[in-house]
């Protein structure tokens, strides 16, 4: 009988279509080359599970003239308008069309250089022919651009003349923020670029870029929302942050801001910068009034649809069904991504050969959650005599330290450094690790992520290469694309984002 260890919140995802299988490599042994197969069964379902048609189907029903969302009604009469900014709005603005078809009247949205024809294949994230919802692409390599300043420009025009009978439904994902650039008068884009381009060379938190950015611009930190009045406003959030903070998800344009007015200016102080800035920035971060904050957000409400915790729910059912025991550790792992593949290893491990003390010290590190840490211990610990298989589910989003000038990502990065604890440690066990992005793309690479086995650092030395070397010089990606295509996940755009899955299988 197989045993669940979790409570899973989201619902079984739909399974369409797969990853194209590797060819087989000699140096996989049959067991890990099923377990290979078995991780990209999982990872898929765990990114199909929050593409936006599986995502909308599931929570938004319409019925009449009432639009339901997530047990919760709207009255729609051919009065809906729709806007989008981020990478995953042109599926979501799909599916709507498909329920809310002649409710919707206009619409903008605003999406990555060239994903409509990176998604040209994925027929549901295309609109209908006669839609009335405008498309702009900007942003390139996820900078705000002149490009998407026009799309901004759009949204705000139409945002700016609806009335109080209107609805406006406000789709948001990851990228968002680069896509709706509306600086405040008189700053250019390059002026506010400039503020937040040497606030992230100073090593500012994502948090501080975010309050800074709400104060020089329009549109964001509510002012979206401000604007769209007397409407109804309801906003749709594919999250691509830990933790889902509504106010730092593209900087919050529907959220109410509630920071202090003067909190921006401390933020530019503290780094330093205050000489560096041009005198416009500085004047609107002194202005202590900060216009429309006590503003009534009574006909404004926020949904999250989707996140890495749907994402990984998914992944446990289907592990279920492969005849794995699941362990979701943790939505929210961050740190460097190369000591994280190997800490990951290491504690595996540890518990394999009944190390308690190396296993907490790394568990804490790793900030798991606490209440899993002694059963997972335990099972581990126990698992040569039980004949089972098990699964760990990990997400979140893990950063990159570039020493050298290689070609790569963090999750192919994370798996390369897995890979070499493996085989320095050798375990007794099976083990394989898959770390890929829930977008499909990793770095400045064609793949999603990699996966991680003893027998790809075997397979590299009999190739006379050195992975370490690969490894410290962050070229993972070069490093996998000269072995069997047996390592690399590739999916392709996946349409959607919820950061970062890792899937460890041990038998």
């Amino acid at each position: 009988m197989r045993m669940q260890f979790i409570a899973f919140l989201g619902q079984r995802c739909r399974v369409a279509g797969s990853i194209p299988p590797a060819p087989e490599d000699p140096f996989v042994t049959m067991s890990s080359n099923n377990m290979c197969k078995d991780a990209r069964i999982i990872f898929e379902a765990a990114y199909k599970s929050v593409q936006p048609l599986n995502l909308i189907s599931e929570q938004i029903k319409v019925n009449g003239d009432i639009l339901e969302i997530q047990g919760k009604r709207f009255r729609i009469s051919k009065n809906v308008h729709i806007i989008g900014f981020g990478k995953a709005v042109l599926g979501m603005a799909a599916t709507l069309e498909t329920k809310l078809k002649e409710n919707i009247v206009s619409g903008i949205l605003s999406v990555p250089e060239g994903i409509q024809s990176a998604l040209q294949t994925e027929l549901q994230n295309f609109l209908e022919a006669k839609s009335c919802i405008q498309i702009y692409e900007g942003a390139s390599k996820n900078i705000p651009d002149d490009n998407s300043l026009v799309a901004a420009s759009k949204i705000t025009d139409l945002v700016s003349t609806l009335n109080e009978s209107d609805l406006l439904i406000v789709l948001i994902s990851g990228g968002g923020s680069a896509l709706l650039p509306a600086p405040k008068p008189p700053l250019t884009l390059k002026d506010k670029q400039k503020v937040i381009q040497l606030l992230a060379s100073r090593g500012a938190e994502i948090e501080e870029l975010n309050a800074v950015r709400k104060r020089l611009s329009m549109l964001k930190g509510g002012k979206l929302a401000i604007l769209a009045k007397p409407a109804e406003v309801i906003s749709l959030v594919l999250s691509d942050i830990i933790g889902d903070p509504l106010g730092m998800i593209a900087s919050g344009p529907t959220v109410q801001n509630t920071d202090n007015p003067s909190l921006a200016m401390s933020i530019i102080e503290k780094y330093k910068l205050h000489n560096q800035l041009p005198e416009s920035v500085i004047q609107i971060l002194t202005d202590t009034f900060v216009e429309n904050q006590n503003e009534s957000f009574s006909r404004v409400t926020n949904f999250i649809i989707g996140n890495n915790k749907t994402a990984l729910n998914a992944a446990a059912k289907i592990a279920e069904d492969l005849d794995y025991d699941s362990f979701i550790l943790t939505n929210k792992l961050t740190g460097i991504a190369s000591n994280t593949g190997r800490n990951l290893i290491l504690l595996i491990t540890a518990a394999l050969q009944n190390k308690f003390e190396l296993f907490n010290d790394i568990y804490e590190q790793l900030d798991l959650h606490s209440h899993l840490k002694d059963t997972l211990f335990n099972y581990l610990n126990n698992f040569q005599n039980q004949n089972k298989k098990l699964c760990l589910l990990l997400g979140g989003e893990t950063t990159v330290t570039v020493y050298g000038s290689g070609v790569g990502g963090r999750n192919q990065e994370l798996a390369l450094a897995a890979a070499l604890e493996l085989h320095k440690n050798k375990p007794d066990n099976n083990i394989t690790l898959l770390s890929a992005g829930t977008d499909g793309i990793d770095g400045p690479t064609c793949a999603a992520g990699a996966i991680a086995t003893i027998s790809e650092i075997e397979e590299a030395k009999s190739k006379g290469l050195d992975p370490s070397a690969f490894l410290n010089n962050n070229d993972s990606y070069t490093f996998f694309s000269q072995l069997n295509e047996q390592w690399l996940v590739k999916t392709g755009h996946t349409g959607t984002n919820v950061m970062d899955v890792i899937i460890i299988l041990i038998c």
